[in-house]
């Protein structure tokens, strides 16, 4: 091999590694969600969630968090409930088309979302790049 085509395929490579390091968990720059919710504080939530809602507790404690991304059946359409206990704010990111962000405060918060397109979502605490669940939606 020429050292011209070395340094091609060189370039080549560069190139293929960093369109593959562009995802959510390998860009320095969280990405902006298509939707952003606020999850509200348990203490001002007046409701319970619907009978057929999917209710999934999450727990942030420093770096750790639970559930920590195993795979959850959700029914196309079916209310998906997060009950969030978190030490500090976050973010939950819903990788759902389309992407749903939910704002959450320190302390006990609740967000309902609905998903509505078959397939596996991501569900990732951001600021942690740690795995919540792999919504298996059908």
């Amino acid at each position: 091999m020429t050292s011209q085509r070395r340094a091609l395929a060189a370039a080549l490579l560069a190139a293929v590694l960093t369109a593959a390091l562009a995802g959510c968990g390998g860009s320095a720059e969280p990405k902006a969600a298509d939707n952003e919710i606020s999850a509200t504080p348990t203490a001002q939530v007046t409701a319970e969630p619907p009978s057929d809602a999917k209710v999934i507790q999450v727990t942030v404690n420093g770096h750790s968090v639970t559930p920590d991304g195993g795979k959850i059946e959700v029914k196309k359409g079916q209310p998906v409930v997060f009950e969030i206990q978190a030490d500090t704010k976050g973010e939950v990111h819903v990788h759902s088309s389309p992407a749903t962000a939910i704002n959450y405060p320190a302390g006990s918060s609740r967000a309902s979302i609905t998903i509505n397109q078959p397939g596996v979502v991501e569900v990732e605490i951001e600021q942690l790049g740690k795995p919540v669940a792999q919504l298996e939606v059908r």
